[in-house]
């Protein structure tokens, strides 16, 4: 059977007058439908999931361990997000407010929009601004302003940088300011754009070596450049120098 009979066979039913009035399928399709007929999409359809998220105050969301922007309004509001294989699509109020390619391959990556960040963070009265960052890294110590100040210079948008900044500070309150402050010289020292893991894995190391200082009599820290100091010798029994002279009254 050819293509033209079946081409014929389907448009003969569509050109077929009506019985009860006037007009035919197709009369009807040029008439009432036609002009309400739309394109069809460019992309096949796929199937997509939801998520419900809160901006965050650096003005993305966080979606698969990838962050996406969103205009800086909604921020710590609840939004929804529509994932499919190739986009990620971010709604509120009922329509799109952001859209962006979907982000694969190493975690933490950010797609950010220029025009989703807020014109300025130029007052220290802001809860996220650039400057009320780097004033609480600074009261914590030199060590950690330098680091934070790393971080904040270290990311395309500084507002990318908010929220690593504050989980790293907030590693004063969850062990203490003087352990951030030692963690933040080594990062410093070996030129390091700080991550909040790797001074979190510094921490804990630095807290393993206290430890061991103690146990063997040593003064905590010594091993970061802060002398050594023997137990006998704050007890008063160092032997001095007469001693191990021969003939000495003392015997070793």
């Amino acid at each position: 059977m050819s293509d033209g009979f079946c081409l014929e066979r389907v448009r003969w039913p569509s050109a077929r007058p009506f019985s009860a009035k006037e007009g035919s399928r197709d009369s009807v399709y040029e008439d009432e439908e036609r002009a309400c007929m739309r394109p069809l999409p460019s992309e096949r359809h796929g199937m997509c999931e939801w998520r419900s998220r809160e901006v965050a105050p650096d003005c993305h969301v966080t979606v698969d361990c990838m962050r996406y922007s969103v205009p800086f309004h909604l921020i710590g509001e609840q939004v929804g997000v529509r994932l499919s294989d190739s986009r990620v699509t971010v709604m509120s109020g009922g329509g799109a407010v952001a859209e962006h390619a979907r982000l694969r391959g190493r975690k933490g990556q950010y797609s950010t929009l220029a025009g989703h960040m807020p014109p300025a963070h130029a007052t220290m009265d802001s809860p996220r601004s650039r400057e009320r960052f780097s004033s609480w890294a600074h009261r914590i110590g030199a060590e950690t302003g330098e680091a934070v100040h790393r971080l904040l210079d270290g990311r395309p948008v500084v507002e990318q940088a908010f929220v690593p900044a504050r989980n790293i500070l907030g590693l004063s309150k969850s062990h203490s300011p003087q352990l951030l402050e030692r963690a933040c010289a080594k990062s410093n020292a070996l030129g390091a754009v700080p991550s909040y893991t790797a001074l979190k894995n510094a921490i804990l190391a630095i807290r393993a070596a206290d430890a061991d200082e103690r146990a063997s009599g040593r003064t905590p820290g010594a091993s970061d450049g802060g002398g050594l100091v023997d137990r006998a010798k704050s007890a008063g029994r160092l032997r001095g120098a007469d001693a191990y002279r021969r003939g000495g009254g003392a015997r070793c």
